[in-house]
């Protein structure tokens, strides 16, 4: 008699089940994409956004004559937050299927990019309501600076998330052979400096040389975002 369990599942020349293929191009293709995101977003505001330490003119200038970029983030973030996702899902799935012990690192990147997307979603909100509500807060400048401070106190705490994401997603491609051999360490550094960036979380919301720090782990994070995407690009139908 003919055992049907493996006519359930046709797979692919490569060994894969159909659709794994597609999974994988998507997969990578959403992490390129997130990653453009980041530097065309990361550009904006190095340019045109307002300092940590922001005087009430620099924020009536972001409600005001550069309220586009708001509108801008927001609609990029829409862009960002399904690209993300379907990321890190697809990275988890295909670093499991080689490697049984990247699924729990894959689990821990999975979870870190849930939040990240929900608090960049209320850094978003902060900005949205210094322009919906610009007129109001123009005769309220305590109110103007405290909806500031909150919104660089979520991006200061979303570093950590963000280092738990670049943790998670990088040691489960480590393990399962998707990155380099040399980028071993890139994960598990980067995380440490996000993590460490946080810690004077006072002084980060207003501005400090500490984010220097924050920002060779984002890096890390971006060039992750870079070598993996590619390389599931590269992978197609491999389980």
């Amino acid at each position: 008699m003919t055992d049907t369990r493996y006519l359930a599942r046709p797979r692919s020349a490569e060994g894969a089940p159909p659709g794994h293929a597609t999974d994988n191009l998507v997969a990578g293709l959403s992490g390129l994409t997130f990653l453009v995101l980041l530097v065309f977003q990361n550009l904006v505001k190095a340019v045109l956004s307002p300092p940590n330490d922001a005087a009430p003119a620099d924020l009536d200038r972001l409600a005001h004559a550069d309220a586009w970029t708001v509108h801008l983030f927001a609609a990029t973030y829409v862009i960002g937050f399904l690209a993300l996702l379907l990321f890190a899902a697809g990275l988890s799935r295909w670093c499991a299927a080689r490697d049984e012990r990247a699924e729990l690192w894959g689990r821990l990147g999975q979870s870190s990019a849930v939040v990240v997307a929900v608090l960049f979603a209320l850094v978003n909100v902060a900005q949205l309501t210094l322009v919906a509500d610009r007129d109001l807060l123009a005769g309220d400048r305590g109110l103007q600076h405290l909806i500031w401070t909150l919104h660089n106190a979520v991006f200061t705490l979303n570093m950590v998330a963000i280092g738990g994401m670049l943790l998670g997603l990088g040691r489960a491609a480590h393990l399962a052979g998707l990155t380099p051999r040399w980028m071993g360490p890139v994960a598990p550094v980067g995380c440490l400096l996000l993590c460490l960036a946080v810690v004077p979380a006072v002084a980060e919301i207003h501005g400090s040389p500490l984010l220097g720090v924050g920002l060779l782990g984002f890096l890390s994070w971006m060039l992750l975002l870079a070598v993996a995407g590619l390389g599931l690009l590269r992978r197609g139908g491999q389980p």
